[in-house]
């Protein structure tokens, strides 16, 4: 399966807002149109401070942009300061980068001659994630699966030896992958019922760090608004950047990853996680031949041509898992019947010029004004 998320997205100013610029893909900056209609929300807006940071983590760049009441500055710093120490502590748990990470060691235990016969313990975070990870390979059909790692492992073996796999080689580790093999009965407990099996997390993780930030920011600042995201892949919108307490919201423009960026859409975003996923990403070479690093887990072959997948929900962590799906699946109306089933919003761009939406899409896309006149989104 594997992921390269790397479709750019704008914050668009609203009242109070600043500019908040980064030498980085993932852009937040100003536009060259206004944003007319939020200024007739009959919610006025109310005056907001401005406290943002930013670090890299988990492989990417963190970034959180807090609007609190004035007054609130010091408790919205001790807030990042609390976040910067969570997001290590729980990459400590789901990271498959670092080799003395709770996942990585997981991961050693599966090769185990005797795992079939063993209960694993596990914490309450990795279960978490696997759970998530189980209801969104159900979702999906198994275009996201948890367990791709094995054949994850022969194409980059491959890349490295710029050989094509061996059909002998997709097929044995084929039949170490499948969440069906996964059982948790709950209570941290795990056992498995396939030998090998390799899990990654990668295309979920980050959008559940999002959620146990959004927690403990909602707790602490419940009048509050936060635009928080990692690089290009998984952004939480919370509350309104103008203080509104209802409508509102965050105005982000979408724009592809190709040669020749296009907006995709301009959307507005309250209490609502966007995860945006791209197979425009990291590509390697084989024959002189383009390799994507996105592997569909239900045949083992690289996903071939461009997909772009847009997910919203307001479960950063399932958006994360669905847009990772969604360049998979593609840009198909039966893809959307799936994704709708799970109560979510897509926009998925695929080879061609391609397009497919869930029928609510529409609802979330903003009209766009340029000198005051609106122009197609």
């Amino acid at each position: 399966m594997g992921l390269s998320r790397r479709i750019a997205f704008r914050l668009v100013p609203t009242l109070f807002s600043t500019r908040l610029s980064l030498l980085l893909s993932v852009l937040f900056s100003g536009c060259l149109f206004a944003d007319v209609p939020s200024l007739l929300n009959a919610d006025p807006p109310r005056e907001r401070t401005v406290v943002s940071d930013g670090w890299l983590a988990m492989g990417t760049f963190f970034e959180a942009d807090l609007r609190v009441a004035p007054g609130d500055e010091s408790r919205a710093r001790a807030w990042l300061e609390w976040a910067r120490t969570e997001i290590a502590r729980l990459e400590a748990v789901y990271s498959r980068h670092d080799s003395t990470s709770e996942l990585s060691q997981l991961n050693r235990l599966l090769l185990a001659p005797d795992v079939l016969s063993r209960e694993l313990q596990i914490s309450l975070e990795l279960e978490r994630s696997l759970f998530y990870a189980i209801e969104v390979w159900e979702g999906t059909g198994g275009a996201f699966d948890p367990t791709v790692g094995p054949l994850l492992s022969v194409w980059r073996s491959a890349v490295e030896a710029e050989t094509w796999p061996s059909l002998g080689q997709l097929r044995a580790a084929k039949r170490r992958v499948g969440s069906q093999s996964l059982l948790m009965p709950g209570d941290g407990v795990l056992s498995v019922t396939t030998h090998g099996l390799q899990i990654d997390l990668d295309g979920l993780s980050k959008g559940i760090v999002l959620e146990r930030l959004q927690s403990r920011f909602a707790e602490r600042f419940p009048q509050a608004a936060a635009l928080i995201s990692f690089g290009e892949s998984s952004v939480l919108a919370l509350g309104d950047p103008d203080g509104r307490r209802s409508g509102g919201g965050w105005k982000l423009e979408v724009h592809s990853r190709g040669p020749d960026p296009i907006r995709l859409a301009t959307i507005r975003l309250r209490d609502q996680a966007l995860s945006v996923s791209s197979s425009l990403g990291r590509v390697a070479m084989i024959d002189g031949q383009r390799v994507s690093h996105v592997v569909d887990p239900r045949t083992g072959v690289a996903v071939e041509g461009a997909v772009e997948a847009v997910v919203v929900s307001a479960r950063a962590g399932v958006a994360d898992g669905w847009s990772t799906g969604l360049l998979v699946l593609g840009a198909q109306r039966e893809s959307m019947r799936l994704i709708e089933r799970g109560q979510l919003e897509a926009y998925v761009l695929g080879e061609g010029g391609r397009v497919a939406s869930t029928e609510g899409w529409k609802t979330l896309e903003q009209p766009v004004f340029v000198n005051g006149t609106e122009v197609a989104n």
